[in-house]
């Protein structure tokens, strides 16, 4: 029999108290901060009601933790997963605007390697008629050496006939010395011409020569920067494939992080249920206890009997919460240490 004076608001300070100071309210807990005064009988109900109406600090008791602790952990916890939901994406945007960008630049490289080529196939076609306007410019030449060299040889001809007819020059003296004085100023006339032809022709093939090496010079600049281009192109796919396991990697940290928190999940899943099984079937003690108590006057005995099972019910009861506690525990260590690692891992990638 419960001791008179014991009230429900004792019972709810009681329970408030050892629910803040982190120990989970039951009703040896209870009877033990009221002075292990009053009857585990009259404290169930009262403590049944006090646990109906404040859930959430019985949830937080239930953990065997302080609220501000587990506040905490749940903090960390969301923190590391906001985190590496952050690095995952800001990785995705890294890669896509490297990808852009090296894209960006093969394309452009390519656009400058073709208008390289034309610009190379324009000055091939330059030097060709070059080539072809220096053979002509050979083949004049050459023809008018060969007319040079008959006007010589007419030359020395008509000089042979002279000496031969020695006789008759002296009465066409007259005219042999007006034909000579022809014939020498025609001479300096094609001298003089051949000199400015010759000159006019040694300018042009000259200008035609450093036109061919300023095209030569001009197509092993070109054939160096296309060159540069290509080893810039090669180094930009080179960076490409190297990112690409780094991306594969973080996709499958990021799997392997989901699938922890799915077995986390399930196990708390789990220790709900055992926990409201543990709180059902010692309802159904506490119930069987109030009943039994009304006929304990015609079944004493049974109340005793009874009494023996709510003890034993409640003694496996708290051995249920001091292995969910256990339980419970373990979860946050094993978080706490995955977390850990996580921040370790979100720090090195983001260092160059």
């Amino acid at each position: 029999m419960a001791r008179a004076g014991i009230l429900y608001s004792q019972v709810a300070r009681a329970a408030t108290q050892l629910a803040e100071s982190g120990r989970t309210p039951t009703i040896d807990t209870v009877r033990e901060a009221l002075g292990d005064t009053g009857s585990k009988s009259t404290i169930a109900p009262m403590l049944k009601r006090w646990k109906t109406e404040h859930q959430d600090v019985v949830s937080n008791a239930d953990s065997g933790l302080p609220m501000e602790l587990v506040e905490a952990v749940k903090s960390i916890y969301e923190r590391l997963q906001a985190d590496v939901a952050l690095q995952l994406k800001k990785m995705g945007v890294v890669h896509d605007q490297a990808l852009e960008a090296m894209r960006c630049q093969r394309d452009a490289a390519l656009a400058e390697h073709a208008q390289l080529r034309q610009d190379h196939e324009a000055l091939t076609r330059e030097w060709k008629q070059s080539q072809q306007r220096l053979s002509k410019s050979l083949e004049e030449l050459q023809g008018k050496a060969l007319a040079l060299t008959a006007a010589h040889t007419e030359i020395t001809g008509l000089q042979q006939r002279l000496a031969d007819r020695g006789a008759e020059a002296s009465a066409l003296n007259q005219q042999v010395t007006q034909a000579r004085v022809q014939f020498e100023h025609f001479q300096e006339a094609a001298a003089h011409q051949r000199t400015e032809e010759r000159q006019s022709f040694e300018q042009r093939i000259a200008r035609l020569e450093q036109e061919i090496i300023a095209g030569q010079r001009r197509q092993e600049a070109l054939q160096a920067t296309y060159s540069q281009r290509e080893a810039t192109l090669a180094h930009q796919a080179v960076e490409l494939e190297r990112l690409h396991p780094a991306l594969a990697q973080a996709q499958d940290e990021l799997g392997r992080v989901r699938s922890e928190r799915d077995q986390q999940t399930a196990q708390l899943q789990n220790l709900a249920s055992a926990r409201a099984d543990a709180e059902r079937r010692l309802d159904m003690a506490q119930q069987a206890l109030i009943e039994a108590k009304t006929g304990a006057a015609a079944a004493g005995k049974q109340v005793e009997m009874l009494t023996s099972q709510l003890v034993t019910a409640e003694r496996k009861a708290d051995q249920a919460e001091r292995d969910k506690a256990a339980w419970i525990d373990k979860i946050l260590a094993q978080r706490l240490d995955k977390g850990s690692d996580e921040g370790t891992i979100s720090h090195g990638n983001t260092q160059p």
